[in-house]
């Protein structure tokens, strides 16, 4: 059993990039576990040489659309504990490196697809999110990348949000811009009456606007 530390440097937080390395661990069977480390991330994976090397090739070669790895540093770690399986972990802001945190994205197309299906909860919802799109760089108030360090921590999860937020087959997984309608920022209409703001009833801000 060998275990190894990997630092990842780049765009790899905002990016869904904890989600991807712990779908790829799972299904090479390895344990250990990623998280945010200051602006970096933090891996330890634990199991045979070849998975770990398998381990190392996907991480570089089948990364989230948006992610991207400038820097990684390899350790092998001696008299490590053993890891009953692979999970993500709490943050820690302990350690700085060159990472950046990724521009705001443009909505992604199952995202889109959400806000335009009438049976969907998320239906219209304008602030609609995942881990491969929405908000970044404008709600990051500071690093490592989680919802307690965004403007997005004044909205605590749902629990439908929630679940999704902890399913790790879900393309919410660990997404920290994730919300909806429930439990997330609403858009509303105001009109200027003598440089004083007066709110206006709408069911569609964004279409009365037009």
């Amino acid at each position: 059993m060998k275990t190894e530390k990997v630092l990842v440097e780049g765009i790899v937080q905002g990016v869904g990039f904890r989600p991807f390395v712990y779908r790829i661990a799972t299904e090479l069977e390895l344990s250990g576990y990623v998280r945010n480390l200051g602006n970096v991330v933090e891996i330890v994976i634990q199991g045979s040489d070849d998975k770990i090397a398998d381990f190392i090739y996907k991480l570089q070669n089948e990364l989230p659309p948006i992610a991207k790895i400038n820097n990684l540093e390899t350790e092998n770690l001696e008299d490590e504990e053993e890891y009953a399986d692979f999970t993500i972990k709490e943050s820690s802001d302990s350690f700085s490196g060159t990472s950046v945190i990724p521009p705001d994205l443009a909505i992604c197309d199952k995202c889109l697809e959400e806000i335009n299906d009438p049976n969907n909860r998320r239906y219209n919802y304008p602030f609609n999110a995942c881990t491969d799109c929405g908000p970044r760089f404008t709600v990051i108030e500071n690093v490592p990348y989680d919802r307690d360090k965004t403007t997005l921590d004044d909205f605590p999860l749902c629990d439908e949000c929630e679940v999704e937020y902890k399913n790790p087959l879900d393309r919410r997984y660990h997404a920290e811009a994730s919300c909806c309608e429930v439990c997330g920022p609403s858009l509303e209409l105001y009109k200027n009456d003598n440089q004083n703001p007066v709110k206006i009833d709408s069911e569609d801000p964004l279409k009365d606007t037009a």
